[in-house]
């Protein structure tokens, strides 16, 4: 009778812990801060299509909407420690953060440019999704520029 009693004591502990062990958020700050990396380095790296599956995108706003502007971007991440500094990391839940950050961007003939500002991160299934609106706010894109593969294209 004792061991069936500790035994369920014990279970309905485990029970009862178990949620707050999945949502630690020290792990969760940690994930969403690695996303946010890994999406910025799609993005450095004209990986668009990539970027595209990273993104929520808003309803009418789909991959044409999104590669017409994207191209037409006048800065890109910087590279490596310039890319992304100073975070601080507020978890809202499980599936949401907001990340605080100083993040670099290269204008081309200008140099690196420092923006701070709040990213708002949910998880979608274990992927950690950024909205489109963001990215193509910090892309600054200008339909006057010539888009970015054509004018990195070598004439022979």
């Amino acid at each position: 009778m004792v061991r069936r009693a500790l035994r369920q004591t014990f279970l309905l502990l485990f029970l009862v812990a178990s949620p707050a062990a999945a949502y630690n958020s020290s792990n969760v700050a940690a994930e969403a801060e690695q996303g946010l990396k890994e999406i910025l380095d799609l993005w450095r790296a004209e990986n668009f299509e990539g970027l595209y599956t990273r993104l929520k995108h808003p309803p009418g706003k789909g991959w044409p909407y999104f590669a017409q502007r994207i191209v037409h971007a006048s800065r890109i991440p910087a590279c490596c420690w310039e890319m992304l500094q100073d975070v601080t990391i507020t978890v809202l839940d499980a599936d949401t953060v907001v990340i605080n950050a100083r993040v670099g961007f290269e204008v081309e003939g200008v140099g690196t440019r420092f923006v701070v500002r709040d990213f708002t991160l949910h998880r979608s299934g274990r992927v950690w999704m950024l909205p489109q609106e963001v990215v193509l706010d910090l892309a600054d894109y200008n339909f006057q520029r010539l888009p970015r593969k054509v004018y990195e294209r070598h004439i022979e």
